[in-house]
C-alpha cells in the first residue's frame, strides 16, 4: 500500500486520541470472547487461516480502536 500523507485534522485527531490512551489499529483483530484472548493480523484472509481449527468462540473486528496499553 503506498505511503499517504495525513491531513493536519486526521494529525490532530490521532494526536488526542492518543491522550486518552487509545490509537487508530488498522490490522484486523481477532479475539477470543471467553478468554479475551486477542492476535492482529494484517488482513481478513490472515485472520481465517489462524482461526482454523481453533476452538471456542472467536470475534473478527475490522480495524478501528485499540488502548495503548495493548499495544504489541
Amino acid at each position: 500500500m503506498p505511503l499517504v500523507k495525513k491531513s493536519e485534522l486526521r494529525l490532530e485527531i490521532e494526536a488526542l486520541l492518543e491522550k486518552k490512551g487509545l490509537i487508530l489499529e488498522e490490522n484486523v483483530s481477532v479475539v477470543n470472547l471467553e478468554s479475551k484472548e486477542a492476535h492482529y493480523f494484517p488482513d481478513y484472509h490472515s485472520s481465517l487461516e489462524f482461526l482454523k481449527g481453533k476452538k471456542g468462540r472467536w470475534y473478527i473486528t475490522t480495524p478501528g480502536l485499540k488502548n495503548l496499553k495493548d499495544r504489541r
